[in-house]
């Protein structure tokens, strides 16, 4: 008997499993209260069945828009859930994750320029020199197979890092810890939520210059802080682009509610009315205008002074059009190998 409440316990914590014996729990208290309301209730059993019938048979007219209005709103806020949640449901049935089981870290054994062009070859075959990649869903799965498992490794050294690919963009740069596929064409990366435009991949012959250029598409405001047209420009003509900070909660099953920052901070924030602890809130970043940057290798030449120098000039001015991709590519191929 310990064993099996050891076991609900156990997938009672799991996140799909949850819902599903979350549902199961409803569906029984539904058809105990029904059973009730039955026996009750002035009708026998064999006239619910009558009953139901004759509702059903019911003739009711409706404008063909409404049909069709209430046949979207069910697709949308039902059939998609569903479908997602199915997958999931799938993919824990065929790959049964054991709790609480820690991420095994390898040890790093390779410099990262020769890791980072041993990926680039695995994610970008056949590829030489500089080649576009315009499809939003195929950039994102050719960054899904160059970011793949494991990022991060132990008993790191000079020569083998433990964090060898990170993204760089002017001054700003930071390893890559974590990347993984959001729906949309959209993507996670560490916590910046990106919606892939297109990527160039360069893999030229001196593999401590490979790099992979990424372009972005600026996506709508989460609503929180409500930012003016103004501001977003003020943001852009600063940086070279415009941004929000939230905090992403848990909320009604298969549904997150976006926070601000100051209640992700404060760890609760106010629903309906009512605060609710937000220790378990994810911190999210989303770029609300067009956005770029590059991934590397923690030993290119790219991570130096003279990138974080000047490289924000060229990024920016791809983006708001003042610039050629290929003035940037000529900027790239001036850095030398132990640039700093």
């Amino acid at each position: 008997m310990n064993k099996w409440i050891g076991k609900i316990k156990e997938y009672w914590k799991d996140p799909v499993w949850s819902k599903v014996i979350a549902a199961g729990i409803i569906f029984i208290l539904g058809t105990i209260y029904a059973i009730i309301q039955i026996i009750v209730s002035k009708f026998s059993f064999l006239d619910i069945p009558e009953s139901i019938y004759g509702i059903i048979k019911k003739e009711i007219t409706l404008p063909l828009w409404i049909l069709l209005l209430f046949s979207a709103a069910f697709l949308i806020f039902t059939l998609k859930p569903i479908v997602s949640f199915s997958k999931e449901l799938i993919d824990k049935i065929r790959k049964p994750k054991i709790v609480n089981q820690k991420e095994k870290i390898p040890n790093a054994t390779e410099n990262s320029t020769v890791l980072f062009s041993y990926r680039m070859a695995k994610a970008f075959p056949g590829v030489r020199d500089l080649v576009w990649f315009n499809e939003p869903c195929e950039a994102k799965k050719r960054l899904l197979l160059l970011l793949r498992k494991p990022l991060r490794f132990k008993n790191g050294s000079f020569e083998c890092e433990s964090d060898p690919i990170w993204w760089f963009r002017g001054g700003s740069s930071s390893n890559i810890q974590k990347f993984e596929k959001l729906r949309n064409n959209k993507v996670l990366m560490n916590i910046d939520q990106l919606k892939i435009k297109r990527i160039a991949s360069y893999h030229g012959n001196s593999y401590y210059r490979d790099f992979v250029y990424v372009e972005t598409t600026g996506e709508e405001q989460t609503g929180i802080y409500k930012m003016t047209l103004d501001e977003i420009k003020k943001q852009i003509e600063y940086f070279g682009y415009s941004r929000e900070e939230y905090g992403l909660i848990k909320y009604f099953w298969f549904w997150r509610k976006p926070i601000s920052r100051e209640h992700y901070d404060d760890g609760a924030t106010i629903i309906r009315g009512k605060v609710v602890n937000a220790d378990d809130a994810e911190l999210r970043v989303k770029y609300i205008s067009d956005y770029n940057f590059i991934i590397a290798a923690k030993g290119s030449p790219y991570n130096s002074a003279k990138f974080d120098k000047e490289s924000k000039r060229y990024l920016n001015g791809i983006l708001n059009g003042e610039i050629e991709f290929n003035e940037f590519f000529s900027f790239m191929q001036t850095l030398n190998k132990n640039e700093r």
